[in-house]
């Protein structure tokens, strides 16, 4: 049986009530302030809602005075900053992480419970992978990160720094390395994120993961027509 063939047969074999599934579901919405919005792949900008679920992919943009908390399936809240734009590139499945990416915004970060391996944040200078249970990041003319619990990796192709509770590190470019570790000041505290009040953790967090079980994804390795590995992966939603 040649590939293309292979590939057919397991679509055949797939369940008759499932369909072609959008992403796959990475987070649910706790709570907003304002009128924040949300962008799928190929779709325009519409409302964000509570408990709204959000995908791999989609993007998140607050505008002055807007506010949107996450809880993401890999056992991550995050909370966005107000005139801020996130793309949600992970929620966190198996073995990998939650992730986001950003080129300007600010966000919060902490686990929902001890058994999450924390998560990353992304943008065009730097990657921070959080490990502790809080932690501040913000892009704009720079990165800087913030630590007010746990542990936190900040890296790039110049360097690393590791950063622990009461530290925070900045990132002028994607040219040069995080500088190194620093004490905060009491006044390099924000406060901004406790004007969210997001619903009961243990709701979303179940409603997450109903979401999730109507999805699952198929991925298989092929050759292209140079010879070379290429994986396809085939989302199927039961209905």
């Amino acid at each position: 049986m040649n590939k293309l063939a292979l590939v057919l047969t397991l679509m055949a074999a797939a369940p008759a009530a499932s369909s072609w599934a959008k992403s796959p579901v990475a987070a649910t919405v706790t709570d907003i302030k304002g009128r924040p919005q949300v962008k799928g792949q190929g779709q325009s900008f519409r409302s964000l809602r509570r408990q709204d679920s959000v995908y791999e992919g989609d993007v998140i943009k607050t505008g002055s005075g807007e506010l949107a908390a996450l809880a993401f399936l890999g056992g991550v809240e995050l909370r966005i900053n107000a005139n801020s734009n996130f793309t949600v590139q992970s929620g966190g499945r198996g073995q990998e992480p939650p992730s986001v990416f950003t080129t300007l915004g600010q966000a919060w970060t902490r686990l929902l419970h001890g058994k999450g391996g924390g998560m990353q944040v992304r943008t065009p200078v730097a990657v921070c992978s959080v490990r502790g249970t809080e932690a501040d990041v913000e892009m704009g003319e720079r990165m800087m990160v913030k630590v007010y619990e746990g542990l936190v990796d900040v890296a790039n192709d110049k360097g690393a720094q590791s950063l622990r509770a009461g530290q925070l590190t900045q990132v002028a470019s994607a040219d040069s390395a995080p500088q190194a570790p620093k004490s905060m000041d009491q006044g390099d505290y924000g406060t901004w994120q406790n004007s969210l009040k997001p619903e009961d953790t243990a709701k979303a967090m179940e409603r997450l993961n109903r979401e999730a079980a109507k999805n699952r994804t198929l991925e298989l390795e092929m050759d292209d027509k140079d010879g070379k590995k290429k994986k396809i992966k085939l989302n199927f939603e039961k209905k």
